[in-house]
């Protein structure tokens, strides 16, 4: 029996020889072979889709004449402190950075831009700080509104935690509880985790506020930092040598250390979600100047300093090379910003100049409107190129001698009107409409072929319907819309037109606000119950016996079903609908839009580089002219995104910002600066500031803070019905999470934009006092649309005291025959689900007689809803006269 034995395949030596040889090292081919062989088919196809894009972005850049270091914007990371001491642990945090740099040049008056040659094209960063970057804060208020400016301009935000921030009046260095004296399992080696909330105090109520406030309005690429500020005392464990062993006082302190990095950790995930739950830990402990080491502590320093300096390189190297974007609504809108490195203003010309990047998915365009937040809307009068500020000399030379040349004008008769309300002139046959030329052919086309109707001199269709349903009041009833109150009802008397109005204003004073401060505050507790019974018996009203129902309710009407009956949308308008713009179909404008922009974009694209007309192939400029060669060129009077330009505003009358504040230049697409209805869509969630002390309501005075741009307005709240054109008003501001719709009066803003809605002092009440502000509520934009009817519905009730099986006599509803017969062509219902109507007035003192669809019984309630429809309103002026304005910031 023969036998053969495997060879044995080792070269030379054993594979204990042969790693001690190469002494650690890893051959780098054959590990990437490796691991690329590992790889599955998912992971091949998501890199080679990340080499794809990248080469895409490199020929779009290249395209742009933006493909150079210097031309390219940096990116702009935003620091934010979550503790009580922000601003020195913002301003140690951004030294650190900027040692790091091989050049920096300020960037603004508190901003700094900072290159990293070791990550060429991508070593370009900006950044700013939330406690400097936009001036001097003096209260937490301040600090969220700094922090939402902030995040919307930024490409990365920094949430720095202060990992050394604990209270030590609890806990002293070895993890014992001095409060409650001596405790035994404190000091046993087993002890358990540490729960979460002996961390809690890491994150401020300042804190809390700015996390609700900027993940309501988008937040950017997080990443959370971890920051040890205080050095390590040696001496203090010393002390306790006599009771643990030196080993008991490291574990404790690397427990500790582990349960808080664990706690950010969580902290991170909870707050910014899995995919960004990277967290950085950084030693900000640095040796003040002049500040001596001892000797015996040397070798430990040295490491320390080691690995400071390890810590602090990856840091700036995750900055550097990390893909970060700014907020989605930022990055997918088609319009162009400017965040400016220098603004010079001019008091003499009223002249604004902002030097920046341009930035975008779209070129900027010196014929459009420029809005600065907290400044206001302005017109630009030109753009001239300027020198990148990390530029080389030879190329800022060249930069400069082509300053001069490279200078664009803007054209007044291309430009859209600074005038935010609608002025039309009815004798040039002007109309506040936009988007309504279609909409009327069809219109006129289906009227000529519908049958004419009989109807008095000048009166419409929908009023000759109503007109019909009175004069058919008794011989319809299956088929007769009882919920309807005739026009010949509703029409007041001549005489009786001025009291009657004064009346009605007098008894609405829950629809107006229109009150003195000291009358509010006084009806604070009034309202207060007036929620509670809200939330009780809900929509329902009571009626003194000494008031009419008729001419208290004569603006409201019956509906025989909310979901179904129709109402005219252009009825009935009030006077300040007469000066906003209404839009025939918003998606549709939007639509038309985006659709001008992305083409804009497009040829920017194939134009590459260009200033103010695009330099596109010949094959392409061809096409353009066959297709239409009366066309304008879609690129004329724009500059190409990555570019470093100084626009010049005109008309400035004044400059309120602090001039440490860092100034944006935002592009307004077309019709943003016309004022129309909004209709946001809003939830007061957990993390929303609530008062339970002054409720909020309707048509209070509340700030808007809608994308770029912040106005005041007095909003009408309603349920969002989606099976129904008409939607119910609510009086107060929903809570526990519900979800309504606000309709309030501001400047046309496009889909998708965020909401947050502030209220000022707490209280619907304006003091001098100082001003604090609320997040109540936080959304988004639906649309504008002036159409959209909000319906506001009270109930009466009634009780039934004779019941005789379909039959039944109601008292309590009305108290007197009169109002009776107003209200009888009015349906019925009850709480138990049966419909009716009035039959007739029986007595002197309200009774009436009603018929029910089905047997009643003598504990249910008997309901007449009415309805009216609501109006939002302007802010109260701060000119003495009367005069509509609405300040956008």
């Amino acid at each position: 029996l023969r036998q053969s034995n495997k060879r044995n395949k080792r070269s030379k030596a054993s594979k204990r020889s042969v790693s001690r040889a190469t002494g650690g090292r890893v051959n780098v081919k054959q590990a990437a072979a490796v691991h690329s062989s590992n790889k599955t088919k998912a992971d091949r196809r998501h890199h080679l889709k990340q080499k794809r894009d990248a080469s895409r972005l490199a020929v779009l850049q290249k395209k742009r004449g933006v493909s150079s270091s210097t031309s390219t914007p940096p990116r702009v990371i935003g620091i934010i402190s979550l503790g009580e001491d922000a601003g020195k642990l913002e301003d140690k945090l951004l030294s650190l950075l900027v040692k790091k740099a091989d050049k920096t040049v300020p960037s603004g008056a508190s901003g700094v831009t900072a290159k990293y040659n070791v990550h060429k094209k991508q070593g370009n960063v900006t950044y700013l700080s939330c406690s400097r970057a936009f001036g001097i804060l003096p209260n937490d208020d301040a600090a969220v509104l700094a922090a939402l400016d902030l995040v919307r301009i930024c490409d990365m935000v920094l949430f720095v935690v202060d990992g050394d921030g604990t209270d030590r009046d609890v806990v002293d260095p070895l993890g014992m509880k001095i409060a409650s004296g001596y405790d035994e399992a404190s000091h046993s080696t087993k002890s358990t985790v540490r729960p979460a909330q002996d961390w809690d105090h890491l994150i401020s109520e300042r804190g809390d506020r700015i996390l609700a406030a900027v993940k309501g309005q988008g937040l950017p690429t997080p990443l959370t930092i971890l920051a040890h500020t205080a050095k390590d005392d040696n001496d203090d464990a010393e002390d306790y040598m006599t009771m643990q062993s030196a080993k008991s006082v490291r574990r404790s302190a690397m427990k500790k250390h582990h349960d808080l990095k664990r706690y950010v950790g969580r902290f991170a995930t909870t707050e910014f979600g899995a995919e960004h739950d990277k967290v950085v830990e950084v030693d900000l402990t640095v040796l003040d100047e002049g500040e001596t080491v001892e000797d015996d502590h040397d070798v430990e320093d040295s490491a320390q300093d080691r690995q400071r300096q390890v810590a602090s390189d990856s840091l700036v190297r995750t900055l550097c090379t990390m893909a970060v974007s700014p907020p989605k609504w930022v990055a997918d809108a088609p319009r162009a910003y400017v965040i400016a490195d220098k603004q010079e203003y001019n008091t003499e010309t009223q002249e604004l100049r902002l030097t920046g990047h341009v930035r975008g998915k779209v070129p900027f365009n010196v014929n459009s409107l420029i809005h600065v937040p907290s400044v206001g809307t302005f017109a630009c009068k030109s753009v001239q190129k300027a020198t990148p500020p990390l530029a080389k000399e030879r190329k800022a030379a060249l930069v400069a001698l082509e300053a001069d040349k490279e200078i664009l004008f803007s054209d007044p008769t291309n430009r859209e009107s600074l005038e935010i309300f609608a002025t039309p002139d009815a004798l040039d046959g002007e109309q506040n409409l936009v988007g309504f030329d279609d909409f009327h052919e069809e219109y006129e086309g289906d009227a000529a072929e519908e049958e004419a109707m009989k109807r008095p001199a000048g009166w419409s269709d929908y009023q000759s319907a109503w007109f019909d349903a009175v004069d058919d009041l008794a011989g319809e009833e299956e088929g007769f819309d009882h919920g309807e109150l005739a026009h010949e009802l509703n029409r007041k008397k001549p005489s009786q037109s001025g009291s009657a109005s004064i009346a009605t204003d007098a008894m609405d004073w829950d629809d107006d606000n229109g009150i003195s401060k000291h009358e509010r505050e006084s009806l604070l507790a009034q309202r207060r119950k007036d929620q509670k019974e809200e939330l009780e018996f809900p929509d329902e009203v009571e009626i003194d016996e000494e008031t009419n129902a008729r001419d208290r309710f004569a603006r409201y009407r019956s509906l025989k079903s909310f979901r179904k009956s129709f109402w005219d949308p252009k009825e009935n308008l009030p006077d300040s609908y007469g000066s906003i713009y209404h839009f025939s179909s918003f998606k549709a404008t939007q639509r038309d839009v985006f659709s001008e922009m992305n083409e804009v974009a497009a040829a920017a694209n194939a134009a590459g580089d260009f200033w103010g007309r695009g330099n596109a192939d010949k094959d392409i400029k061809k096409s353009m002219e066959d297709s239409n060669d009366d066309e304008d060129n879609l690129l004329d009077g724009c500059v190409p995104s990555g570019s470093y330009v100084t626009i010049t505003l005109e008309g400035v009358k004044s400059l309120t910002v602090s001039p440490d504040a860092t100034l944006v230049a935002v592009g307004l697409l077309p019709h943003e600066n016309k004022v129309s209805v909004l209709h946001m869509g809003l939830c007061q969630t957990v993390r929303c500031d609530k008062s339970i002390d002054a409720p909020v309501k309707s048509k209070d005075v509340l700030t808007f803070r809608c994308g770029w741009r912040t106005w005041k307005g007095r909003p009408v709240f309603s349920q969002n019905n989606l099976n129904s054109d008409k939607h119910k008003f609510e009086r107060f501001l929903p809570q526990e999470g519900a979800f309504f719709a606000a309709s309030v009066f501001g400047p046309v803003t496009y889909t998708p934009c965020p909401v947050l809605v502030f209220r000022e002092d707490g209280t619907p009440v304006e003091t001098n006092e100082s001003h604090s502000r609320d997040l109540v509520s936080i959304g988004s934009i639906f649309g504008a649309d002036a159409d959209r009817i909000t319906v506001k519905r009270i109930i009466l009730t009634g009780y039934p005291t004779r019941v005789h099986k379909r039959h039944a006599t109601v008292k309590y509803m009305f108290y007197n025959p009169d109002d009776v017969r107003w209200f009888k062509p009015a349906g019925l219902s009850t709480k138990h689900g049966l419909h009716g109507h009035i039959v007739q007035s029986v007595g002197e003192h309200g009774t009436m007689k009603c018929l029910f669809n089905a047997p009643i019984k003598q504990h249910d309630t008997v309901m007449l809803p009415l309805y009216k429809r609501i109006f939002p309103k302007y802010p109260p002026s701060s000119s003495d006269d009367n005069k509509t304005e609405l300040v956008v910031l």
